[in-house]
């Protein structure tokens, strides 16, 4: 089998991987996803973060699993490990502005939005920022807790 072409590798993977590999492996974690087994789905995405330690991309697929199941707080955790490797990308801060706010943590969140906008004004994550910076001024956003009903007899 023929090396694949340096600029198709990924950087600092713990085994040579080809960046239509990663893409292939992460498909596949988000056809689990989407058909709620978060279970295997959880099993790829933390062997695609295992083979790309340094990469924030699987982290925040990560994040979008536990988000999906919605576990706000274990989507937050892998959000901000994204930021730690990709501190100056908007994404995981605007993803982490999104689990603030879903946890009713409305001022956090609304720092995050604020660090997307200014780390990449033009970028997914500023716009996703946005989106949900217009989604809390028209009352979307942050969720309304269901109210309790009071039992009966």
């Amino acid at each position: 089998m023929a090396e694949p072409e340096p600029s198709n590798q990924i950087e600092h993977s713990l085994v040579p991987l080809t960046k239509d590999q990663a893409k292939l492996l992460l498909e596949v974690g988000y056809l689990w996803l989407d058909m709620r087994e978060f279970e295997k789905a959880r099993a790829v995405f933390a062997g695609v973060s295992a083979l790309m330690p340094k990469s924030e991309v699987p982290q925040l697929a990560l994040g979008t699993l536990e988000f999906s199941a919605g576990k706000h707080d274990k989507a937050l955790q892998a959000y901000r490990a994204a930021q730690k490797l990709a501190p100056k990308s908007a994404l995981p801060r605007a993803y982490a502005a999104e689990a603030l706010l879903f946890m009713g943590k409305v001022d956090p969140a609304m720092k995050e939005i604020d660090a997307a906008l200014k780390a990449e004004p033009e970028s997914d994550g500023a716009r996703l920022a946005t989106a949900l910076k217009e989604a809390c001024d028209a009352g979307a956003l942050p969720p309304k807790k269901p109210e309790k009903r009071a039992k009966k007899g």
